[in-house]
């Protein structure tokens, strides 16, 4: 029985030793470094956007950096200041006028004692003044020739005292910097977007105050009914209703073509005015899916002309007059700003 015992146990080492062999110099396993992730919002009671008009009227925002397992401290953070403007190209094709490139230009650094603990706040200020300074030099080649961006024929509107307009966009990037020398300035789309308390940059656009809300008298010509004209002048009145910043609810967005027509309600569905800076289209759809196309034809203080049509083709002119003591703004358009043509 002991030379039986003996010789399992010598299997059993070989077995082992078969098993259990290895050389640790061929085996790669990763160092993995800890590392640290960020997150910026709006603080409460700020302005979600820079304000055309008011550039007074400041983006306040929350930041900090976020070390999970607390094995990193961040000595500085340097902020960079991002500048898109939308334009029509020579084409006639929709662009996008990068002014600081992807990463932007640098807008503030904080180090030492003023950068946060971890998962503690910061707060930063921007300005549109913030953002002026930082670009009023910048030139941009539109349509062929390089001028400049504060003092460009394609966007009149766009002054030193009023610099940014509605289709503008901007965003807060940032570079953190940590005590043993690392430095993160990217992140994974995971960790930007989909990580809960984590970000890689805050975006914002910019905002008009819009005042359209009210009643109307409205009286329709020119019709179509799916593609074809036929008779008639529809007449009545509606209500303009605000829901969100700039977006409005119509009593009847075909203004009286539905019921001449076809004996049909009103066009409603999810359709919405938007009023983005005096620029007006129509989104959604109505209650058949279809979407519609406006175009301001003139406009005074109490009379709006519009031509509209859908995608089904039922269109018409149509004036609207105010009936209330409220007055149409003259500088109401759809024509979009910045065409080279």
């Amino acid at each position: 029985m002991k030379k039986v015992n003996k010789i399992i146990l010598i299997c059993a080492g070989l077995l082992i030793g078969f098993i259990s062999c290895k050389d640790d110099s061929l085996q790669i396993v990763p160092d993995w470094e800890t590392g640290v992730n960020t997150y910026a919002t709006r603080q409460t009671g700020s302005s979600a956007s820079f304000v055309n008009g008011s550039p007074a009227t400041p983006l306040n925002l929350n930041f900090r950096w976020i070390s999970i397992d607390g094995a990193n401290t961040v000595t500085k953070i340097e902020f960079f200041l991002t500048f898109d403007e939308g334009y029509v190209d020579v084409d006639n094709n929709p662009a996008l006028a990068k002014h600081g490139g992807s990463a932007g230009k640098l807008f503030k650094t904080i180090e030492g004692a003023a950068v946060p603990a971890n998962r503690a706040d910061v707060g930063v200020t921007i300005t549109q003044n913030d953002v002026y300074q930082l670009y009023k030099n910048n030139k941009y080649n539109y349509c062929g020739t390089e001028v400049d961006v504060f003092s460009n024929t394609l966007k009149p509107a766009r002054t030193p005292s009023s610099p940014f307009l509605a289709g503008d966009v901007f965003s807060l990037k940032w570079i953190v910097y940590t005590a043993d020398g690392r430095k993160f300035d990217s992140w994974s789309p995971s960790v930007c977007n989909e990580f809960p308390g984590s970000n890689c940059k805050y975006a914002w656009g910019v905002v008009c105050d819009s005042n359209l809300g009210g009643t109307y008298n409205y009286s329709t010509t020119s019709m179509f009914r799916a593609g074809a004209p036929f008779a008639g002048n529809p007449t009545g009145s509606g209500t303009a209703t605000e829901g969100s910043e700039g977006s409005y609810t119509l009593t009847d967005f075909s203004f009286g073509v539905f019921a001449a027509a076809y004996g049909d309600s009103p066009a409603l569905g999810s359709l919405r005015l938007s009023d983005a800076c005096d620029f007006l289209s129509i989104k959604g759809t109505d209650q058949y899916g279809d979407s519609y196309t406006i175009t301001v034809m003139s406009v005074t203080s109490t009379v709006l002309t519009i031509k509209w049509v859908n995608t089904y083709g039922d269109g018409g002119t149509t004036t609207l007059t105010r009936s209330d003591s409220k007055t149409w703004p003259t500088t109401l358009t759809t024509s979009p700003s910045g065409s080279c043509n």
